[in-house]
Parts: structure tokens; C-alpha cells; sequence
């Protein structure tokens, strides 16, 4: 590599062996992947256990990643880890790329969060890959969550959060059991996440397996996601949103939205969905608003091609009287939302309501496009109901939407 040499060090940001790119000379790691340790750099990593690590000091670590030049990569070796809410903020000097090879434990003392698990704030050239897992240990957490019974909604750490990332990358690595979402990528443009397993229990409250918010050019592919809330999530000012090859269920479905729940919300647009298979989800492929949205937003340029259903609750749905535990104030949504396309949509549904679209009254749907519809219920004929939508179905469907 030239000048540019291999420094292994043992560094606290994940309290783990990691390598560092850097100019200058190579100290050889004399560590082991269950307990690190090295005659290089050292944070002071202090083991409490087989395996776990208190938390002391890891700033100072990822202030050394972040400034060096070449290509840094953080190595997370083999092993269960315990780690704390951490925090990785940029701006950094070059693209880093973290190899997550162990299992990392998110603790289970709620009061230690302040907000979220990991977060990576304001870092362009992000690359996160491996065989490892984020295990958030969330049912540790869910039975404080009440907000599916009405009661109180608080919101829990979320595992994995990209806050304004730029050309960033997640591939190959799984999220178990998140307290809240596995991942919120917000804010941030050019992220690709691929060949990722999301799992928890189908009745884990809010375990959302990606979000999306404020977001641009973003691609989704090859992913296997059952939880117990929307695999997908495409929230407010989500734009060019590419999702292909997802395997969904359990869980909620790939949504989009919700939208209209606070004021100037940003637009959702450009989003496709392709090729991808939802099983026994109580939701397919689903658009949802508000019923009073205190100031206008519009959804528009949507497309769902090519989805296989398995035995899924509510195939097609647009919603914009969505309205959550019933905790909702009465109204009319006016979040505008036109240019939708179902397009190639196969499979079998468990209800005999295949098709729901209940679009606002003030603001109508138009160029809602049906097209291939053949999806059908074992317990009898399917049903198609449609409100204050204006487009066009073809003759595959039995019931005329339009």
C-alpha cells in the first residue's frame, strides 16, 4: 500500500478490535476476537465479564477514525458485545467502512438512553457490512410500550440511526429484536441498504424494520423483513425511493407514510416498488394520511409492480382516514395523492377485501392506475371498494373500481 500501512488497534468505539488506514507505522495486533487486546492504541477498554464491556470513553477513538485519510475501517470482531447508546458524528476525512462481523447487545436499561442506540450524524462515505447483528434486546422494553392499548405513546430507542449521511451503505448484516425501529435513515441522500435480515415478533409494538424521512435517492433490495410493525416505512419528504427484492412478514406491509400528522411536511415522490413478496402481513401494499392534517402535502409518482401476495390481509389499501388507536382529532384530509400505479399483483389474500381505496373527500385521488390485479381469497369471492378516487382498472378486475 505504499506509505499508507495497516495500524490494528484496539479502539472503544464499539469496544472491539478495529483497523485503521493511516499514514505511519504498524504495531501488530496480539488481540483475540472474545478479548481484544493489542500493543497498539488503546482506549481503555475495561472487561466486566465474558464477552461484555463497560463503556467509558469512545470519543476520542472515533475523532481518530473520522480524521484519517485512506479508506478507515473499523473491524467489529467475532463475539457478543455489550454496548451502550453511542453517538458517531462527522464530518470525517474520508469514507469509513465498519466490518460487523460479532454480535453487538444493545442495553437493556432504558434509562441510559437519552435518545437512540447508534446513531451516525453528518458522515458522507458510510459503509456498514458484515455477517453481524444489532440485537437491540427489545423485549426488555415493549411491555412499557403502550401504544397500541391507547395509553401512554412514548417513543423508545430506535437500534440504527442515519441522520444526515451522505453515499451511504448498509449490507449483509441483521437487526434482532429493536426497542423501536431497527433502522431511521432521516435526512440523508444516497444510501443504499442490501442483503439485510430485520426480524422481531410479529406482536413487538413499533418495530418498523426501515424508515424513511426527508430522504433522496434511496434503494432497498434483497431484503428479508418480518416484524411487528411496517417492514417499510416511507415517511414525509421521502423522494426517489427504489425498493426491489423485499421479502415482508410478518408485519404491517410496505407503507407509505403516514403523512399529514404535523404541520409542513415535506412532498413524497418518485417511489417504486418491485418485486417483492409480503406473507401474512396484515397490510400489502398501503398508502395512509390523517384525517386532519393541519397544512397540505401531496403524494404523488408511486408505482407497485410485480408484488406476490401470500396469504395477506389487506392486498391494496390507500387510507386517508387513518387514524391510529382512534386517537385522532375529526376531519377531512386534504393530503393530495395522484399518480399511483398496482401494476402485476399476484397471490392470495386471507379477507375477501382485496382492494380498498378511501381517498378524501375534499382532496379526491386521481390517475390511480389498477392494471393485472389477480389476487384472490380461498373463503370466496374478493370484494373492491372505492371512494373519491378517479383513474383506470383493466378487465382483470371483477369489480369495477372507477
Amino acid at each position: 500500500m505504499n506509505s499508507i500501512e495497516n495500524i490494528k488497534c484496539i479502539v472503544l468505539l464499539f469496544l472491539l478490535a478495529c483497523t485503521i488506514s493511516a499514514q505511519g507505522s504498524a504495531p501488530k495486533d496480539k488481540g483475540s476476537s472474545a478479548a481484544p487486546a493489542a500493543t497498539g492504541a488503546t482506549a481503555g477498554a475495561k472487561g466486566s465479564g465474558s464477552g461484555t464491556f463497560d463503556v467509558k470513553d469512545y470519543g476520542a477513538a472515533w475523532t481518530e477514525a473520522c480524521a484519517a485519510t485512506g479508506n478507515p475501517t473499523i473491524v467489529v470482531s467475532d463475539g457478543s458485545y455489550l454496548l451502550g447508546p453511542v453517538n458517531f458524528e462527522g464530518p470525517c476525512k474520508a469514507p469509513i467502512t465498519i466490518q460487523l462481523n460479532g454480535k453487538l447487545l444493545g442495553s437493556t436499561n432504558l434509562g441510559a438512553y437519552k435518545e437512540n442506540w447508534v446513531v451516525f450524524y453528518k458522515v458522507t462515505g458510510l459503509t456498514i457490512t458484515g455477517t453481524g447483528t444489532f440485537d437491540g434486546q427489545g423485549a426488555s422494553a415493549w411491555p412499557s410500550n403502550k401504544c397500541r392499548s391507547g395509553g401512554a405513546c412514548k417513543t423508545f430507542p430506535m437500534s440504527v440511526v442515519f441522520a444526515f449521511v451522505e453515499n451511504g451503505a448498509i449490507r449483509g448484516i441483521k437487526s434482532l429484536n429493536s426497542k423501536y425501529f431497527h433502522f431511521n435513515i432521516f435526512s440523508s441522500k444516497n444510501i443504499e441498504i442490501s442483503n439485510v435480515g430485520i426480524t422481531a415478533p410479529e406482536d413487538s409494538p413499533n418495530t418498523d424494520g426501515i424508515h424513511l424521512g426527508d430522504v433522496s435517492n434511496i434503494t432497498i433490495a434483497d431484503t428479508t423483513i418480518g416484524t411487528g410493525d411496517d417492514c417499510i416505512s416511507i415517511g414525509p419528504g421521502s423522494t426517489d425511493v427504489t425498493i426491489t427484492g423485499v421479502n415482508c412478514g410478518p408485519g404491517h406491509g410496505i407503507s407509505i407514510g403516514s403523512l399529514g400528522k404535523y404541520a409542513n411536511e415535506k412532498d413524497v415522490s418518485g417511489i417504486t416498488v418491485k418485486g417483492c413478496t409480503l406473507t401474512k402481513t396484515t397490510n400489502g401494499l398501503r398508502i395512509k394520511t390523517f384525517q386532519n392534517n393541519p397544512s397540505p402535502v401531496k403524494a404523488d409518482n408511486i408505482h407497485f409492480e410485480d408484488i406476490t401476495m401470500d396469504h395477506v390481509t389487506n392486498p391494496i389499501l390507500i387510507d386517508q382516514q387513518y387514524c391510529p388507536n382512534g386517537a385522532c382529532t375529526a376531519g377531512v384530509s386534504t393530503v393530495a395523492i395522484r399518480d399511483v400505479t398496482f401494476k402485476n399483483i399476484k397471490g392470495i389474500a386471507s379477507n375477501s377485501q382485496t382492494i380498498t381505496i378511501n381517498c378524501s373527500e375534499k382532496v379526491p385521488c386521481t390517475q390511480i392506475s389498477l392494471s393485472n390485479i389477480q389476487v384472490t381469497c380461498p373463503a370466496g369471492s374478493t370484494n373492491v371498494t372505492c371512494a373519491n378516487a378517479k383513474g383506470q382498472a383493466d378487465g382483470t378486475l371483477k369489480h369495477p373500481c372507477f
